[in-house]
């Protein structure tokens, strides 16, 4: 089984750097990494060019022009660039501990999906956290009141495996799921624009072609940075998509990873090894 790690992200160069030094510090190195821009302008390109000279993986940065909070646009197109049969997504704000993709690698099961947790790093504790030594960074985010979620810190010496349909905690971040199981649905829907919702309605069209959802906590830990919130504009409309595709019982989009090669608009492929 290969992995593929897919980080999208948009203009937070300082978190990006520390997500990807916690993607250097993996016991277990993805197969390859795929960075899912949404069009930043900060320097993000030149910064995952510079750590990808490091690293065996293959390496892959997806771009496009920003024309507002598009993520399931670009998630697409770095799906159809991955070769991994198995797809772990991680936001460009959320610090993955040392053995998250041992962890993923180890639960991995056909018929199912990973929904992961995360801990969630306050702004004082930004400072210091992602920087160097995890263990002694959550530790001093925690004893400080800088850590919420405290319990997803941690891996657990047995942990929580549960099988549930609900989209309670259901995030695009810390969620893997089987390559070919996104082509069945037709990927992320591109209908979504604006933040919120489209993590959801993925997962509603994964539960309703019979893939599972399996609930992994204790194990795949990440820390979310603190940042100021995106704008909810939108919100309302992607509401009403999500509860569509509940009472529909959606199993596949009409916007999505079949529709790239008959969109007009470009976007930027740089891959290493």
């Amino acid at each position: 089984m290969s992995i593929s790690l897919l980080i999208k992200t948009y203009n937070q160069v300082d978190l990006l750097e520390k997500v990807l030094r916690g993607v250097d510090r993996q016991t277990s190195m993805p197969d390859e990494i795929i960075l899912a821009d949404d069009g930043s302008t900060d320097g993000t390109k030149e910064l995952f060019l510079s750590y990808s000279k490091r690293w065996h993986s293959r390496s892959v940065f997806v771009s496009q022009t920003n024309r507002g909070f598009r993520a399931s646009r670009i998630l697409n197109r770095a799906i159809i660039c991955a070769k991994g049969d198995y797809l772990v997504f991680l936001d460009g704000d959320s610090v993955p501990e040392s053995h998250f993709i041992e962890d993923h690698r180890a639960f991995a099961k056909k018929g199912f999906f990973i929904q992961g947790h995360r801990a969630l790093v306050q702004k004082k504790a930004l400072s210091y956290f992602g920087n160097g030594n995890l263990t002694t960074e959550r530790w001093r985010a925690m004893l400080s009141f800088q850590l919420k979620g405290v319990k997803n810190a941690w891996r657990w010496p047995v942990p929580s495996i549960r099988v549930r349909s609900d989209l309670r905690g259901i995030r695009a971040c810390n969620q893997a799921v089987w390559r070919n199981d996104m082509l069945k649905i037709n990927g992320y829907n591109e209908a979504f624009e604006g933040w919120g919702r489209e993590d959801s309605e993925l997962a509603i069209r994964l539960l309703n072609s019979g893939i599972k959802r399996q609930d992994l906590r204790g194990r795949a830990c990440c820390f979310h940075l603190w940042h100021e919130p995106s704008s909810r504009v939108r919100l309302n409309e992607n509401d009403r998509l999500l509860e569509d595709a509940i009472r529909s019982g959606k199993k596949y989009c009409q916007l999505g990873i079949a529709e790239i090669d008959s969109d007009p608009e470009e976007y930027i492929l740089l891959e290493s090894r």
